[in-house]
């Protein structure tokens, strides 16, 4: 029984807990995805300026193998275990694709579970204690603790050693990891006491996961939010007032429409990708707002009122679980600033249902 755990508050967000397993803790935030056989196991890359890359196993076993016996530690709950890794260093691996972002770029690293993903620097990635492990103690990499493949950070905190790698795109701005935009942690960076126990040196360069502010990791109470706030009581003598409404089943599946400046299209695309959520819809649409009604002249000199104005619309379907973070996405690719007009609006819609006409899949696999 390890000793010191520490559980956080939201502890019971996970999907699996289990602190006695061995050689290391299972932690699994989300549902673990099925097992897939080594021969259809593909890595997804894709450089800053490049169209993606599919990467087989039988490719990667051709990197030159490491063995490295470092500590993985997770801060938030209080534990460190050190095994022997067994894998490829990352940056073999972008060096040999020729996978590159910006100078002051980042990557991002993505679960097949579809949902878990997190960030680090150009600098952190490149770093040679990074591995994309298979190996374990000496053994093939067990699918709990993120085999066939995943990632290894021995610096930071274990949270961003992501388990069953998927795939691995490159960004300009920093992706912002799914614990920040949880509001479960506020940085990947380990604190002096972890540091100087286990003698760890941040590597040297641009680090990620700076300190956010409240509107990267959690939307502001003005956003509409899936869950309607509880009704104040109600009072008087009339029965039909005194009788609260009843509160119909939330849906499983919300539709977020964006409507934002025209000139923010690209940053949302990238703000949405970055967070996970690459299925959407997006058109250049007019729209009535604030400004309509603002006179100015033209060449000819006559005054002319704005009636419509150009946005970019934005229609993403996702799970309702997942409804703070792509809010919060939306929020940081758009936000100018408090009280600023023009950053447009963000609607949420209950989904009953979705179905896929190709194979009828419904809910959450149709999307």
């Amino acid at each position: 029984m390890r000793q010191g755990i520490l559980p956080p508050k939201f502890a019971d967000k996970f999907f699996r807990i289990d602190f006695e397993a061995a050689p290391l803790p299972i932690l699994c935030l989300y549902p673990m995805p099925p097992s897939l056989p080594l021969e259809e196991v593909t890595l997804d890359l894709c450089g800053l300026e490049q169209h993606p890359r599919l990467i087989s196993w039988p490719m990667l076993q051709e990197l030159p193998r490491v063995k490295m016996q470092v500590p993985l530690i997770c801060q938030i709950f209080n534990w460190v275990e050190e095994v022997e890794w067994e894998g490829i260093r990352l940056v073999d691996l972008l060096d040999l694709f020729k996978i590159e972002t910006h100078p002051d770029g980042y990557f991002a690293f993505y679960s097949r579970d579809r949902v878990f993903f997190e960030g680090l620097s150009r600098d952190e990635a490149r770093d040679p204690r990074v591995l994309l492990a298979y190996g374990l103690n000496g053994a093939p990499l067990p699918e709990v603790h993120g085999g066939p493949l995943r990632l290894v950070v021995p610096f930071l905190q274990g949270y961003k050693s992501v388990k069953w790698i998927h795939s691995i795109h490159a960004f300009r701005h920093d992706p912002v990891g799914i614990k920040r935009l949880l509001g479960q942690s506020s940085t990947g960076q380990l604190n002096d006491r972890w540091r100087s126990q286990h003698q760890i040196i941040p590597p040297a360069g641009k680090t990620g996961d700076p300190t956010p502010v409240r509107s990267e990791i959690a939307p502001p109470p003005s956003v509409p939010v899936a869950i309607s706030a509880p009704e104040p009581p109600v009072t008087g003598e009339i029965e039909s007032v005194q009788k609260k409404k009843s509160v119909p089943p939330q849906a499983t599946m919300k539709e977020v429409i964006a409507l934002v400046r025209p000139g923010k299209q690209s940053a949302t695309r990238q703000a949405l990708e970055a967070a996970g959520f690459y299925s959407y819809t997006t058109a250049t649409v007019l729209g009535r707002s604030r400004q309509r009604g603002l006179r100015f002249e033209s060449e000819d000199k006559e005054s002319v009122a704005i009636k419509f104005l150009p946005k970019q619309y934005f229609s993403i379907i996702v799970e309702s679980s997942r409804l703070p973070a792509v809010i919060a996405a939306l929020m940081k690719a758009n936000r100018t600033g408090k009280g600023a007009y023009g950053d447009g609006k963000i609607f949420v819609v209950d989904i009953e249902d979705t179905v896929r006409i190709s194979s009828g899949e419904r809910g959450g696999e149709a999307i």
